[in-house]
């Protein structure tokens, strides 16, 4: 299996955090987006996962997915109603459709929610994840990584799990769903 976790917020210089995993995590790093879509292409992934939202709700500032996030008290922020969100939901929705013009399976997560079910900290989280994941058998390599590396692991677990079919979907087909792990 092969799968590409991405994070769009919080890398610097709009780049891109990136994650390539296969039977382990073989790549991590900051991304430019004209590398990004040579390297997907590249890479050949059986999924793309971006965690961010990918689509704008139909009425409102929530879809329902998000209305499903507040209801197990995950806090979120809302696709619509701040300039800098919208620009960051534009920016998933076009690499979704560029990747899935070009073949590929894309799905949305939220690396936050992830967090918060796991009950670890949304940020500043190297070591906690790094715990996590050895429990599956995945290594992250020594390395100093910022905040949007780290999301785009989480991202490509959850990628794996979507493989793995151990997961579940918040939202609808309509609006857009978020998939997050079923522990």
């Amino acid at each position: 299996m092969k799968i590409v976790g991405l994070d769009l917020l919080g890398c610097l210089d709009g780049k891109t955090g990136f994650c390539f995993l296969s039977d382990s995590i073989e790549s991590i790093q900051e991304i430019d987006n004209v590398s990004l879509q040579s390297k997907i292409v590249e890479l050949n992934p059986d999924i793309v996962v971006i965690g961010s939202p990918l689509s704008f709700p139909e009425k409102g500032n929530w879809r329902l997915a998000e209305e499903e996030l507040a209801k197990r008290n995950i806090k979120f922020v809302a696709p619509r109603g701040l300039l800098a969100m919208e620009q960051l939901v534009m920016r998933g929705m076009a690499l979704k459709e560029q990747f899935q013009a070009k073949g590929f399976l894309v799905i949305e997560t939220s690396t936050g929610a992830f967090y918060d079910l796991l009950k670890i900290p949304r940020s500043n989280n190297y070591l906690e994840i790094k715990r996590f994941l050895k429990v599956y058998d995945l290594v992250i390599p020594r390395n100093e990584y910022r905040q949007c590396e780290i999301d785009a692991v989480t991202a490509a677990f959850v990628g794996r799990l979507f493989l793995e079919t151990k997961v579940e979907f918040i939202g609808d087909d309509e609006e857009g769903q978020i998939v997050l792990p079923k522990f």
